[in-house]
Parts: structure tokens; sequence; C-alpha cells
């Protein structure tokens, strides 16, 4: 599943922020296609340290992402 299939990210994002293991791994799950592509940027296979520090970053980001602030700016 990639996550244009889900209609709704917040309470996924939430949940991880409180320290849902489950919900961080279905995000990396979500996502996993685009890190793929990322970690493989100008090669022909996945470079598996670059995915690594990518997923590394992707955790930092969703721990630290403002969804009050996202939310808020979506509704103005």
């Amino acid at each position: 599943m990639h996550y244009t299939q889900i209609n709704n990210l917040v309470p996924i994002i939430i949940a991880a922020q409180n320290g849902s293991d489950e919900s961080m791994a279905l995000l990396l799950d979500l996502f996993s296609q685009d890190l793929d592509r990322e970690a493989s940027f100008g090669k022909k296979y996945i470079d598996l340290d670059v995915r690594q520090d990518l997923q590394i970053k992707f955790v930092y980001i969703v721990n630290h992402f403002n969804v009050a602030k996202h939310l808020g700016s979506a509704t103005h």
C-alpha cells in the first residue's frame, strides 16, 4: 500500500508521535516506495545505507511534524 491510498494520515502520525511502534512501522511501509526511489537515485540499485539514513530522517520528521500547525493552515 502507498500513502496516497490513505485518506487521512493525521491519526497515524499522531499515534506514531505518541510512541506507537505499529503506527511508525505503518508510515515507513506506506512511504517505502518513495524511500527506495530516493535511495536508488542515479543508480540501478537501492543503496541500503542511503535508505537507512532516509528512514532515520523520516522518523525524525514524523516525530517533529507539527500536526496542529498543518491542520490550522489547511483551513485558511
